[in-house]
């Protein structure tokens, strides 16, 4: 990706990168050392996340946490490379896109929280279960995903191992923004769509989707999420980056004990609106798929497989492939796991 691509994505990062409020936390806050933090989407997704949050763990490692939704990885890469924010949430390419890019600042991946897609395949139609055929898809009009993101690849990876051309067989539509999507779908833009929860669950809750699949499951482990930051600022900051993979981890531990309604309740703020039957409903989902990474390291495996997948979807090179060595730091995760029981 070239400078001038930045620049722009940049620019569309300050005019729609949405602000969102954390929970107010006392007085003493004001002593901790703040951390400007941009998450990919608001999803529950990232449950551990909304948990370390809302149950201070990051205020009790010390820190103070900015956030923001920067609506889609190009715009959080561009927030991180533009220094307006110090900690991005979003798929690992961005690593390998920076890496291979003329850019001067390289990014590094210190901390996971998704173990693969955490997307489902969803049809207007309520099928039987074991009814659905990818055959199906063939022809009909496929809400996809913004080419060259992590859910575009992952999605296309696995119609490719069903037999399905996503250039050929089906109207792929990749085109509808993130906050779109769901408008898109209730205006019958697309026959069948790929969701991240809580949308899944508010959808087949109405009767207006249903779930026929886990994309991630399907595809199979692959680190799919992470905390970047830029490797000047890891370097600079290593105390403030392990006090985040420290409270990150506790938010990991945390989930994978808590009662999917609990844990709705404890995160409800952070999703205005949607009751907390169907954050537990969601979070159940992705929690018995295995979708919730309960530690925060990543393997080599799971980081070539994304590679693997990447070069298959034609976004990365085979000769463009990036050592797992150079973008990926596991000392602060590992450190983590060894400190925190």
């Amino acid at each position: 990706m070239t400078v001038w691509l930045y620049a722009r994505m940049a620019l569309l990062a300050a005019i729609t990168a949405v602000t969102v409020c954390a929970p107010s936390l006392p007085a003493q806050a004001q002593q901790l050392k703040k951390v400007r933090y941009a998450e990919v989407v608001r999803t529950i997704f990232y449950l551990p996340k909304y948990v370390a949050l809302a149950n201070n763990y990051f205020k009790e490692e010390g820190l103070d946490i900015d956030m923001m939704t920067a609506v889609g990885g190009d715009k959080g890469t561009a927030l991180l490379l533009a220094g307006q924010v110090d900690v991005v949430l979003q798929g690992p390419e961005t690593l390998i896109f920076v890496e291979n890019s003329e850019s001067p600042d390289k990014v590094k991946m210190f901390a996971a929280i998704t173990s693969t897609d955490g997307f489902f395949l969803m049809s207007r139609q309520k099928l039987a279960p074991g009814a659905f055929k990818w055959d199906m898809l063939k022809g009909k009009r496929v809400m996809g995903f913004r080419p060259g993101s992590t859910p575009a690849l992952f999605f296309e990876h696995v119609m490719r191992k069903h037999g399905i051309d996503p250039k050929k067989d089906i109207d792929h539509i990749t085109n509808i923004a993130i906050p779109a999507r769901v408008g898109a779908w209730l205006a019958n833009q697309a026959d069948f769509g790929i969701f991240v929860e809580h949308d899944p669950s508010r959808l087949e809750a109405t009767g207006q989707g249903f779930v026929l699949l886990s994309i991630g499951k399907d595809a199979g482990p692959a680190d799919y999420t992470g905390f970047l930051a830029k490797g000047s600022y890891i370097q600079k900051n290593p105390t403030i980056v392990q006090a985040f993979t420290n409270a990150i981890y506790k938010g990991q531990l945390w989930s994978a004990k808590a009662d999917p309604l609990e844990a709705a309740k404890l995160v409800g703020g952070y999703f205005p609106g949607v009751a907390p039957e169907l954050l537990a409903s969601a979070i159940k989902r992705y929690r018995d798929l295995g979708i919730y990474k309960t530690d925060p390291v990543t393997t080599p495996a799971a980081y070539n497989r994304l590679q693997d997948i990447m070069i298959e979807g034609e976004v990365l090179k085979p000769d463009k492939k990036v050592k797992y060595e150079r973008v990926i730091v596991t000392t602060f995760a590992e450190k983590a796991k060894q400190t925190i029981k």
